[in-house]
């Protein structure tokens, strides 16, 4: 190898390693943006994980109380059904006795 050659294959081998120092450089830098970007990710993640928790908690609390009103409304449709009831007993007993006055003895029942 002639020296000329020799002196093209150092400043070649020169020229590649500045550009690999500059190019670790440049990683160097991302990797520390990299850093800062995970740091914030990790506060923003801890953010959001209480605020899923909290809102959580204020969605079961809201069905619980919701079950307690369904669980009150199906109890007092209950009631409501056997006052039902009654009065439709006491109705039909009530229209049997008008009945019966309105047509008096020598009348037939009327069909119904």
């Amino acid at each position: 190898m002639t020296p000329e050659e020799t002196d093209k294959n150092i400043e070649f081998i020169m020229q590649m390693q500045a550009q690999f120092e500059a190019n670790l450089a440049r990683s160097e830098a991302n990797i520390d943006n990299l850093r800062l970007s995970v740091a914030d990710l990790r506060v923003s993640v801890g953010q959001l994980a209480a605020i899923v928790s909290e809102s959580i908690k204020i969605s079961d609390d809201r069905f619980t109380r919701l079950d307690d009103r369904l669980a009150k409304v199906a109890e007092a449709q209950k009631g409501l059904a056997e006052a039902q009831k009654t009065t439709d007993d006491r109705l039909n007993a009530l229209i049997s006795v008008v009945d019966r006055h309105v047509t008096g003895p020598g009348h037939a029942p009327r069909p119904q």
